[in-house]
């Protein structure tokens, strides 16, 4: 065979390789095409069941048992709403489902599959398993907070706030140990969902070695509102060896706003502490609202470190009468230039809160 022939032979097999591999693509679509439409078709079969038995009627026996007797093929395609409506209803709707998807089999196929060798998997009957509220998944969950892939990790960990087991309080905190094997916002809104259950663990790791844990332990005691940690906290903002650690408890404190939390508050913002935490805790004064923040507020003003003075100026504005006069005061220069600025700044913030316009600033 010459040179000139096989070329031909090898143009002709190419083309022809292309062409199949042409059919084939095209081929699929049309099949994904028809198997999409005939999935919509069956699920709008299934939708007025699914919607009669979210609805609040009280007999939900009938949708209930018509949905539980739905052939595979008519589950999978009316399936994904059902997940979808399960993660947004509540009461005796998300009851209703629960109930549904228990008696399809679907907690016990996804507990089996929680344990698959596809991550996939396992992450899709986390997924489930969440949002189902499934107290008996929490052990499989916890350990899936170890497993090799990190969706698998991201998922299993929302779904333990979503079960909002106490008992996962102290595994989602040592995911954050060693670099982090969950995302720490993840793991934060887990725990706010478990909220004052997952107090006492939140306590214990405020002593953790780790100050990535102790940081997230700090911030959250705040947000859950565990106004019995406040003296644990205010242990965190005057010896924590990390800055961040300490910001984060004197945001917590601001967020509590106990008249313990004030002294402590106040007491941070002094010299002796990192520019850092002072600045915070000068913002979460402004947090408590209590106007014996005021003296120590107006004392920040003429600060050196612009963030520290900023925010006592801010903080003011929220401590009415007592702190604005002496925003004016301060404004006309009794502290100094640098404060003047800061105050007159708040002032303005003030004005046009209220629909004024702010005073101008002298002419120097």
């Amino acid at each position: 065979m010459s040179t000139a022939d096989l070329v031909s032979v090898t143009l002709a097999l190419l083309l022809y390789a292309v062409s199949m591999l042409g059919a084939v693509i095209v081929t699929g679509r049309i099949v994904r095409r028809r198997r999409d439409r005939r999935d919509a078709r069956l699920a709008a079969e299934a939708r007025p069941h699914l919607l009669e038995l979210t609805g609040g009627d009280a007999d939900i026996d009938e949708p209930l048992r018509r949905l539980a007797a739905l052939d595979r093929r008519r589950w999978k395609a009316v399936q994904p709403s059902a997940t979808s409506l399960l993660g947004k209803v509540s009461g005796h709707a998300h009851a209703a489902l629960v109930r549904l998807f228990e008696e399809r089999g679907i907690a016990r196929d996804a507990l089996r599959d929680l344990t698959r060798r596809g991550a996939v998997r396992r992450a899709a009957a986390a997924h489930v398993l969440g949002l189902m509220h499934h107290a008996e998944a929490v052990p499989a969950l916890v350990r899936l907070l170890s497993d090799r892939n990190p969706e698998v990790r991201a998922v299993a960990a929302r779904a333990l706030g979503q079960v909002g087991a106490p008992e996962a309080a102290g595994p989602l905190l040592e995911c954050l140990s060693g670099g982090g094997r969950v995302p720490f916002d993840l793991v934060a809104q887990s725990l706010i969902r478990i909220g004052p259950a997952a107090r006492p663990a939140l306590d214990r790791a405020l002593s953790h070695s780790d100050p990535a844990v102790r940081a997230i332990a700090a911030e959250v005691l705040g947000l859950i509102g565990s106004v019995g940690s406040v003296a644990a906290l205010v242990r965190v903002l005057s010896v924590d060896p990390s800055v961040d650690v300490r910001t984060r408890a004197a945001r917590s404190l601001g967020r509590l706003g106990t008249p313990a939390c004030l002294a402590a508050l106040t007491d941070a913002t002094g010299l002796a502490h990192p520019q850092a935490v002072r600045a915070e805790a000068a913002g979460a004064l402004g947090d408590i609202g209590a106007a014996g923040a005021v003296p120590a507020l107006r004392a920040l003003l003429p600060d050196y470190h612009y963030r520290v003075a900023h925010n006592a100026a801010m903080s003011l504005t929220r401590l009415g009468p007592p702190a604005e006069a002496a925003l004016r005061e301060v404004a006309d220069g009794t502290l100094g230039v640098r404060a003047a600025g800061h105050a007159r700044e708040a002032l303005a913030v003030l004005a046009l809160a209220e629909g004024r316009l702010p005073r101008p600033a002298p002419a120097t």
